[in-house]
């Protein structure tokens, strides 16, 4: 998803302070076992963020009220709070088991705002709940433009899509034989507990999605499953000494990732894999899938002014792809600051098309498909 300035917007309505505290107050409620007293704290502050939107007497009062209202679909929280965010209404943050849902991960977090004047940024809530996504891509892509070469800009973002997760000493190696590779500071942190599985002998297992390859979430019941709904396999955990997966969709023939020890492994932090890594992943698949009907691909040309430059036959195209669930975000976000390209939809926003088209009329669009089917015309006709 390409972000041709470094300028931040957003917009600071009682409706998106409300899901941005509610959002926060989740995941405090998430990791209270571990971070109790931070986490109560937090679960305070942000009762009074939904207090002060929803005005006296209205709203949860109390941070008990507001934990149970997490566990109800937002429509409730947001009831008079907000712009219509229709998508927003039949969403729970909570689930029976206390921790946060894939919604949270794959769409809430699309609308996020910083609540820095109500409670500053506390230093153990992971970014995506703090910031917004523009201050999350900013703050990785920081350390890659200090250099003015575009080889080294490529390999760098290349480098942290394509390895998201993995053994501390293997990522060192990968990134030294790669070369030219400049990551943020601090970058890759511990896998939380939540995305490893714990057998008998207390020894940790994580499992990389198939699609973006960040560890998979681990259920209490045992289901597998990456947190971004449409990277969509689904598995079941067989334990053992050496746990393995059993695919839930036998229809699909995709063979299940092998476990990897946790110990020692790292994985970038929630915030980058999901506004970094998961449209990245889309921006490489589609780059490959070019490269394979014959046509010439650049990635992130000028240091990302768009996405791919692609040279089919006697043809060049631009495309700036934008992965975004939350269409109402997405149309926000075009009509602040237009693309430099077309903008392409992926695989798993195709559906987003002719709303798109709708809400701005003079916008270029295309989706996956019919970009593919373009390229491959074009690289035929030049033959």
């Amino acid at each position: 998803m390409s972000e041709n300035t470094l300028g931040l917007h957003y917009t600071d309505a009682p409706g998106h302070r409300v899901v941005a505290a509610a959002l926060r107050a989740a995941y405090a409620w998430s990791v209270r076992d571990v971070q109790r007293n931070s986490a109560m704290l937090e679960i305070a502050r942000m009762t009074g963020v939904v207090m002060e939107a929803h005005g006296p007497g209205k709203g949860p009062v109390t941070p008990a009220e507001l934990v149970d209202r997490l566990r109800l679909p937002l429509r409730g929280l947001l009831a008079g709070v907000r712009e219509q965010r229709a998508e927003l209404d039949d969403v729970v943050l909570l689930d029976d088991e206390g921790r946060l849902t894939e919604n949270a991960y794959d769409l809430v977090c699309e609308h996020v705002v910083p609540l820095k004047d109500a409670a500053g940024a506390q230093s153990w809530l992971p970014t995506w709940t703090t910031m917004h996504s523009d201050q999350i891509r900013q703050r990785v892509f920081t350390a890659m433009i200090t250099s003015t070469k575009q080889d080294e800009y490529v390999a760098s973002r290349r480098f942290l899509i394509e390895h998201p997760a993995g053994g501390e000493q293997e990522l060192v190696e990968l990134r030294d034989r790669v070369g030219g590779v400049r990551l943020a500071k601090g970058g890759y942190r511990a896998i939380p507990e939540d995305q490893v599985y714990r057998g008998l002998d207390a020894q940790g297992w994580w499992w990389p999605c198939l699609e973006c390859k960040w560890p998979m979430a681990v259920t209490s019941t045992g289901k597998v499953r990456c947190r971004y709904r449409p990277h969509s396999a689904v598995f079941d955990l067989v334990p053992g000494t050496r746990p393995t997966l059993r695919r839930r969709d036998s229809a699909r023939r995709v063979s299940p990732p092998a476990g990897k020890a946790v110990e020692g492994a790292k994985c970038v932090d929630a915030g980058v894999w999901r506004f970094v890594v998961v449209p990245g992943a889309s921006e490489l698949r589609i780059a490959a899938a070019a490269e394979r009907a014959g046509a010439k691909v650049l990635l992130w040309p000028f240091r990302d002014r768009f996405d791919l430059l692609v040279e089919a036959g006697d043809e060049k195209f631009s495309v700036d792809v934008k992965e975004c669930l939350s269409l109402s975000s997405l149309i926000e976000r075009l009509r602040t600051r237009p693309p430099s390209a077309r903008v392409l939809l992926p695989k798993s926003c195709e559906w987003q098309l002719e709303t798109l088209r709708d809400a701005l009329p003079g916008l270029a669009v295309t989706t996956e498909t019919k970009f593919l089917g373009q390229v491959r015309t074009a690289v035929r006709k030049a033959r």
